[in-house]
C-alpha cells in the first residue's frame, strides 16, 4: 500500500470524522492515510485550493451535489486523483451513472469499513503508480530535452559539409547512432592554400561525450593555429586535455593539413583508424601511419608526422569507427574487406556520391539491424587542376 495517501471525505453526517478517526485509527497512526473533511461542497472547493489530494471519498447524495457532474468534473481537472463513491443500495441507477462519469470505485451503504478499507487501499495503490508514472515521464521529458538541447550544440559546432576551393572538393557527413553522438568532424582554413581537416571519436555516446568532443574540437582548431605541425598541435591538445580531464574520458582522431602548394597531406594519429586513400587506376589502400595514443589518456606523449602526396584526382576518406564495425543482426562486422570494395567500385564517385554508397552498402549489409555507433566520414578529391571556386 502506498504510505500517506492523502483523502478528502465529503460528508454531512455530523458523527463521520469522528467514526473515520477510530476506524481507521491504526492506518492514520502509521501515516497510511491522512483525512480531511468536508460536509458541503463549499468546503470541498476551498480544501482542494488549499492542496493536492490522492483521493476523493463522496456520498453521492451530499445536499446541494451534482455527484455525476461533479465527479466528471473531477476527473478532468486533477487526473491523478481517484474519486470513491458511497451509495445507497437502492440508488444503482444513479451510481452507474457516476462511475460512467470517471468515479474510479464505489462502495454501498451501510458501509462496511473492511471493504472500505480494501477498496481505499487499491486505489491508493492505482495513484501511486500513477504518480510514478508521472514522476518517471517528467523525467525522461527532462533527458529528452536535455538530449534535444545537445543534439542542436552539437550540430552546431559542427561546420558545413561542403567545400570547394582550390584543389579540393569536400563532402562531410555524420549520422549519430543515438540523439547525442560521440563522432564529429572539422575543417578550418589555416591560409589560403592550407586546410586543415580533423576526424575524431569520443568514448561514450551521451552528452557527456558530446561536450567533451566540443572541448576537444575546440581546442584542436585553436592550437591549430599556433603549430604547424599536426604532431606538436596533438602533443598540447592532449596535454591540456590531461589536464582537466576528470571524466577519465578520451578520444581517438586524426588531423592532416592538405597544402595545395606542396600537393600533399600531413597528418598525425591519436589512436585513431587510417586514412583511406583512392587513386585513379589503382585499388584502394589505408595510409600507413604511426598508430599513436588516444587523446586525454596519458600526459607527456609524442606525436608522429606522416606526409603523402596527392595524384590528380586522388580521393582520401577520414572516417569513424561506425563504419567498418557496422554489424548485421548477428553481430557480424562490415569489416575492412567490404568496405574496400565499396572504396574500389566507387573511386571515380564524387565525394558525396562515395559517401551515399558507403551508406547504402553499410545498410544492406546491417539489414535493418539497429545502428550501435556513429557513423562519421570526411571525404576530399584532390584535383591539381583546380575545382570550380564556392563554399
Amino acid at each position: 500500500m502506498a504510505t500517506g495517501a492523502k483523502i478528502l471525505v465529503l460528508d454531512d453526517e455530523p458523527d463521520t470524522q469522528d467514526l473515520f478517526t477510530q476506524k481507521f485509527r491504526h492506518q492514520i497512526a502509521d501515516n497510511s492515510y491522512e483525512f480531511s473533511y468536508a460536509t458541503c461542497m463549499d468546503e470541498v472547493q476551498i480544501q482542494l485550493q488549499d492542496g493536492a489530494f490522492d483521493i476523493f471519498l463522496s456520498d453521492i447524495n451530499v445536499d446541494g451535489m451534482d455527484g455525476i457532474s461533479f465527479i466528471s468534473h473531477l476527473k478532468e481537472k486533477y487526473p491523478l486523483m481517484k474519486s470513491v463513491v458511497v451509495s445507497a443500495y437502492g440508488d444503482m441507477s444513479t451510481l452507474r451513472a457516476v462511475m460512467r462519469g470517471g468515479a474510479h470505485d464505489f462502495v454501498i451503504k451501510p458501509i462496511d469499513f473492511k471493504d472500505l478499507s480494501d477498496t481505499l487501499g487499491k486505489t491508493a495503490k492505482v495513484v501511486a503508480g500513477l504518480k510514478q508514472a508521472e514522476a518517471t515521464n517528467k523525467r525522461l521529458s527532462a533527458i529528452s530535452d536535455e538530449l534535444d538541447v545537445s543534439a542542436k550544440l552539437q550540430r552546431s559546432i559542427l561546420p558545413g559539409n561542403v567545400v570547394k576551393k582550390g584543389c579540393i572538393d569536400l563532402y562531410a557527413d555524420t549520422t549519430p547512432a543515438a540523439e547525442v553522438g560521440g563522432d564529429f568532424y572539422d575543417y578550418f582554413w589555416l591560409n589560403e592554400t592550407k586546410l586543415g581537416v580533423v576526424m575524431a571519436d569520443v568514448s561514450g555516446k551521451n552528452v557527456s561525450a558530446a561536450m567533451f568532443a566540443t572541448i576537444a574540437k575546440t581546442l584542436i582548431k585553436s592550437l591549430s593555429r599556433v603549430y604547424a605541425s599536426p604532431a606538436e598541435c596533438f602533443k598540447h591538445v592532449n596535454f591540456m586535455i590531461c589536464q582537466e580531464n576528470v571524466t577519465t574520458m578520451f578520444v581517438t582522431a586524426m588531423y592532416g593539413i592538405v597544402d595545395m602548394e606542396k600537393h600533399e597531406i600531413i597528418y598525425t594519429n591519436a589512436g585513431h583508424l587510417p586514412i583511406a586513400s583512392l587513386r585513379p587506376g589503382q585499388a584502394p589502400e589505408f595510409l600507413e601511419c604511426d598508430p599513436g595514443m588516444a587523446l586525454g589518456i596519458f600526459d607527456g606523449v609524442d606525436f608522429v608526422d606522416h606526409q603523402h602526396s596527392f595524384v590528380d584526382n586522388e580521393t582520401i576518406l577520414l572516417y569513424t569507427d561506425g563504419v567498418p564495425e557496422a554489424a548485421d543482426k548477428l553481430g557480424k562486422e562490415y569489416d575492412y574487406e567490404r568496405f574496400a570494395a565499396v572504396l574500389g567500385e566507387h573511386a571515380n564517385d564524387g565525394t558525396k556520391e562515395l559517401t551515399a554508397e558507403i551508406l547504402k552498402s553499410i545498410r544492406r549489409f546491417a539489414d535493418g539491424a539497429p545502428q550501435s555507433d556513429d557513423i562519421t566520414t570526411l571525404c576530399v578529391k584532390y584535383k591539381i587542376g583546380g575545382v570550380s571556386d564556392a563554399v
